[in-house]
């Protein structure tokens, strides 16, 4: 369990989803690891397998052997990645009502990598901004935590109203029913 102290996002964003990088997840990583381990299998290997003595042979081997060790690396990302944008997806669903709003998974890495808001309609009305925000974190050796918000800009005329929207949004983020 992580203990680090964490900077706590600002008070006029609405939490939809959090989740944390953890540093030994990278799949390039993992193949150059996975490619040096399968290098010194390979020479050992050699030994005892005619066919490995070879510089062709050493190549294929190696890579074959990293390629399928970080395929699941790989796999297990994208599945990760796919339930991140269907969680935000419901949620805009509920909020937005609009079917264009729908995030694709290359889109959601893009808000991930820039941080650039995507700005929301609810029931017509603008004022309603989606963006993905770095947790800062106080421990250096802390796993990255990332989390996607929702903001809010309220609008210039009509802002009573959107003001009761963004509460009912909140209140339903929070678990809470709000009443009429």
């Amino acid at each position: 369990m992580d203990n680090s102290p964490v900077v706590p996002p600002r008070k006029d964003t609405v939490a939809l989803v959090r989740w944390s990088k953890k540093p030994s997840e990278n799949p390039v990583v993992k193949f150059v690891m996975f490619s040096v381990f399968g290098l010194i299998l390979c020479i050992v290997l050699m030994i005892f397998i005619r066919g490995l003595r070879s510089f062709g042979a050493v190549a294929l081997f190696t890579l074959f052997f990293a390629v399928l060790l970080t395929v699941p690396t790989v796999r297990g990302r994208r599945t990760f990645m796919f339930g991140l944008t269907k969680r935000i997806n419901d949620t805009i669903a509920e909020i937005a009502s609009t079917p264009g709003d729908q995030l694709s998974v290359k889109e959601f890495q893009r808000l991930v990598k820039s941080g650039e808001r995507r700005p929301l309609l609810v029931s017509g009305v603008p004022g309603l901004n989606l963006h993905v925000e770095r947790l800062v974190s106080l421990d250096n050796n802390a796993p990255e935590k990332w989390l996607a918000v929702f903001t809010v800009d309220p609008p210039e005329s009509g802002t009573e109203s959107f003001d009761r929207l963004v509460a009912a949004a909140i209140d339903a983020g929070r678990g809470g029913a709000s009443g009429p």
